[in-house]
């Protein structure tokens, strides 16, 4: 309909087929029947966002679906008229009119938009949903590997897509399942955003989702560490020294950061008991104060072990007990390997005393546990017996009962 008059500069009027399949109804003449037509660019020409007429989220809103005119004045109120036409004179829409009595009608019923643009629209949000439903998969594989194992980090991982720590729980939990670690928080989002300022908050992200503290220590971003001791051992930190010795211990303390403190262990003391079980190491410090006890909270991360080594200096024996699970076997192998090698240690398998079956270790535990009860050494010894009993030991009662005829 070239030259139709009311059709602004720019655009042209082009009639629209009364039924899908294309064709028109005829009046009694047998002359095609319009009732409604569409403005578009003329000459036509690729669609091209008009520079600073819409925002990003209104051009996406614009571009994504057919909009009617009420819609589109109750977003862009004053401005509809204005982003209409500048919209269709770029190519970008189709302004859809009514036609009577050979004239078109004011103002729009409202516009299409470009098939390219809208099918670009379509497969971007098809692309999206289906890098949802990967993400959800994803999860759920690695909440069946890793339920035995880490239950904290299994339920963190059912969370909904709409929860935007989804990918980042994804990410540490697949880094466990390969047992890849960092040198800290900012390196881990490095590797996987190339941002180290993507994820600032990663550790309180990860311990709020419910990632158990050593699950942290394992992939190296966890936050300043914690120790427990009691006994005949003290503390020295910036010119102060913490001395528990003749109080019930163990004592919680917090590394501080960026500082060095040092441990002591009275002259005389004969054991140095580095215990996985709270409760445990509450009955030992009470019925042997003469023993230095260091609690750990699961995995040892570096700063600890050092200082489990000062407290180690001159005491005749090390004493190791962690729980006998895939946990407590990787505990007792970093205590056992940091460890200077003339030390004389023991570890102590709360498992081969009388206690309650725990969880059944899965296919993934076993594995791993197959591959420690390879090494030759106490670690070793103590994967084997892990392994034979095939489910996991973690109780008060076995400890103190394996500890107290040893000590």
């Amino acid at each position: 309909m070239p030259g139709h008059p009311g059709v602004p500069d720019g655009l042209r009027a082009y009639a629209q087929p009364t039924h899908a399949d294309g064709t028109f109804d005829h009046d009694r003449a047998g002359r095609p029947k319009v009732r409604r037509v569409h403005l578009r660019a003329h000459p036509p020409s690729a669609p091209q966002r008009p520079a600073g007429l819409v925002s990003d989220a209104d051009w996406n809103w614009a571009t994504s679906a057919p909009r009617r005119w009420n819609t589109i004045t109750t977003k862009l109120h004053d401005r509809a008229s204005d982003v209409a036409l500048g919209l269709a004179r770029a190519g970008c829409v189709a302004l859809e009119h009514d036609y009577r009595a050979g004239t078109i009608c004011h103002p729009p019923r409202g516009w299409n938009p470009h098939p390219d643009l809208a099918d670009h629209h379509a497969t971007g949000k098809q692309t999206r949903q289906a890098a949802r439903q990967e993400l959800l998969d994803r999860a759920g594989e690695l909440r069946d590997l890793l339920i035995g194992e880490w239950p904290g980090v299994a339920a963190a991982l059912t969370a909904p897509t709409t929860d935007p720590r989804l990918v980042w729980l994804v990410r540490a939990a697949e880094d466990l399942v390969a047992d890849r670690s960092y040198d800290g928080p900012r390196a881990f989002v490095q590797h996987h955003a190339k941002n180290t300022k993507a994820r600032e908050d990663l550790p309180r992200l990860l311990t709020d989702a419910g990632f158990e503290a050593e699950a942290l220590v394992l992939l190296g971003v966890n936050r300043n560490p914690y120790i427990g001791l009691g006994g005949p051992i003290r503390a020295h930190h910036n010119g102060r020294t913490l001395d528990w010795t003749g109080w019930p211990g163990p004592h919680d303390i917090r590394l501080p950061a960026h500082r060095t403190i040092t441990l002591e262990v009275a002259r005389g003391t004969r054991v140095l008991l580095i215990i996985e079980n709270r409760q445990a190491a509450e009955t030992i410090c009470d019925t042997h104060p003469d023993t230095a006890v260091i609690w750990c909270h699961g995995q040892p991360p570096d700063p600890l072990l050092d200082l489990i080594n000062q407290a180690a200096i001159g005491v005749n024996d090390i004493v190791i007990c962690p729980d006998a699970d895939l946990g407590g076997i990787r505990i007792a192998a970093r205590i056992h390997d940091h460890l200077p090698p003339d030390t004389r240690r023991v570890i102590v398998d709360i498992g081969a005393g009388e206690h309650d079956q725990g969880e059944p270790f899965s296919t993934l535990t076993r594995d791993r546990i197959a591959t420690t009860a390879e090494r030759t050494d106490a670690v070793g010894d103590f994967a084997r017996s892990c392994l034979a009993r095939g489910y996991a030991v973690e109780q008060e009662a076995p400890a103190r009962a394996t500890l107290q005829p040893l000590l």
